[in-house]
């Protein structure tokens, strides 16, 4: 190889690797602020009156539908097992995870409520379709929702776009869920 061809690999080399570094230099602090502004959207849906109460009325109707005879089912099962990985969660989980369990939460909650209403029995009982009435009831402020997935779409956008993904990627800025909430009844 020409000492030519050498100083021409070379300077190719140096302005791929200047280049990159200039990429992560000016995307890291528009990702960092796209992940700031979902997560600081999640907290205020955590709230006691917001999801945190919309699941305790949602452990109430499993409670009321396991004491009228389902608790041998797999929707009270997979439930229960949904509310303990939420509370787990919300003790020590990143807000991804805890998005991802709220999702779960909400797809169990709605399994119950189609399970609940499609039983004759477990339909006719006064205690069970109070507590799925209020649980139906105890929604999060419209608008915390929306503007948390507002700020997942902004995030998605900024992560996903064709020079910013190979820089997400490298440095672990993950995807993150929208919420997803059941319609209850």
């Amino acid at each position: 190889m020409s000492r030519r061809t050498r100083w021409i690999l070379l300077v190719l080399i140096v302005a791929l690797v200047g280049g990159a570094i200039a990429l992560v230099v000016v995307e890291r602090p528009k990702l960092d602020d796209a992940r700031s502004a979902v997560d600081a959207r999640w907290k205020p849906l955590r709230a006691p009156d917001q999801l945190v109460a919309r699941y305790q009325a949602l452990a109430g109707a499993l409670g009321a539908f396991d004491a009228a005879g389902g608790a041998g089912r797999g929707v009270s099962k997979d439930l229960h097992a949904a509310l303990t990985t939420w509370q787990r969660a919300l003790r020590n989980g990143s807000a991804a995870a805890q998005v991802e369990a709220a999702n779960a939460v909400e797809a169990q909650g709605t399994r119950l409520v189609a399970n609940a209403l499609g039983s004759q029995r477990i339909r006719g009982i006064t205690d069970v379709t109070s507590a799925l009435t209020t649980f139906a009831t105890t929604r999060p402020n419209e608008t915390l929702v929306r503007g948390y997935n507002t700020a997942v779409d902004r995030y998605e956008d900024e992560r996903t776009g064709a020079l910013q993904q190979p820089v997400a990627r490298v440095l672990g800025y993950d995807a993150r869920p929208v919420l997803a909430l059941g319609r209850g009844s």
